[in-house]
């Protein structure tokens, strides 16, 4: 837990969808250490009350299909009933399926979009009814990717949806900007999570090479010469929704080791 000066998100409370593993449960993590409560939100129910256990007192956890408007109501209703507010709003839930266009089915691009876009949608709009009310400004943060700003070969699922969540988070931006909420973006690179290593297994198979050739790609991508860790990712989560970043919306933040220096 980290010291009473650094909790910078001391009484604050937070939604983090897909907040069982990875990217999402380092950013519970850093805000329960930060002083936030959070709402672990995810399909996995079972992983989902194993992450909010491991986090104590200010972790509650909550079953969730992010594609459902309902679902993404209940979740909102949940957060905002238990905590008595939302301040924050982590949009991390994604999948990825890897395939050439030409056989793609129209199954996969959707479920991917889905997940991944309208999610991002959904989520937002069930929590800013809570943040605009409560007066007290708020964050919303979705988790896009580099591929949301450069092309991907077999990937072309993913990176249009990714390039929509940074759209939208501009459009958003611009939205709720006169009650002083801050929609801002956050871009990983290649980070061994168990959703990256699919993602990698993945585009092996559908490209019929193995798997050192994919990652011998993936290794040299970086400048800084290694892979990004969920911990990179929760440190810059963590600056977004605290008061050290109060004057900064509609950005993209890359945490990617210098890949993509736009």
């Amino acid at each position: 837990m980290s010291s009473p000066e650094k909790r910078t998100l001391e009484g604050r409370a937070a939604v983090i969808t897909g907040g069982a593993a990875g990217i999402g449960a380092a950013i519970g993590k850093a805000f329960v250490a930060a002083g936030a409560r959070v709402l672990i939100a995810d399909r996995d129910i079972e992983a989902a009350r194993a992450t909010a256990r491991s986090l104590g007192d200010a972790a509650r956890a909550f079953e969730v299909d992010v594609t459902r408007e309902g679902e993404v109501q209940a979740m909102a209703h949940e957060a905002r009933t238990h905590f008595g507010r939302i301040d924050i709003l982590v949009n991390n839930a994604g999948i990825i399926r890897k395939a050439y266009v030409k056989d793609m089915t129209e199954e996969t691009w959707d479920a991917v979009l889905d997940v991944n876009l309208k999610a991002t949608f959904l989520c937002s709009k069930a929590v800013l009814p809570a943040m605009i009310e409560g007066g007290r400004g708020g964050r919303i943060i979705n988790i896009a990717s580099i591929a949301g700003k450069v092309g991907e070969p077999t990937a072309s699922a993913y990176s249009a949806a990714k390039f929509g969540v940074i759209g939208f988070t501009r459009s958003l931006a611009l939205e709720v900007a006169p009650h002083d909420i801050l929609v801002n973006a956050i871009c990983p690179g290649p980070i061994p999570t168990t959703l990256g290593k699919q993602g990698w297994e993945d585009g092996a198979k559908v490209q019929g090479v193995g798997l050192d050739r994919i990652m011998a790609r993936v290794n040299s991508r970086s400048p800084l010469g290694r892979l990004g860790t969920v911990e990179q990712v929760a440190r810059m989560a963590l600056f977004i929704a605290s008061d050290d970043c109060d004057f900064t919306t509609g950005s993209a933040f890359n945490v990617d080791g210098g890949i993509v220096m736009t």
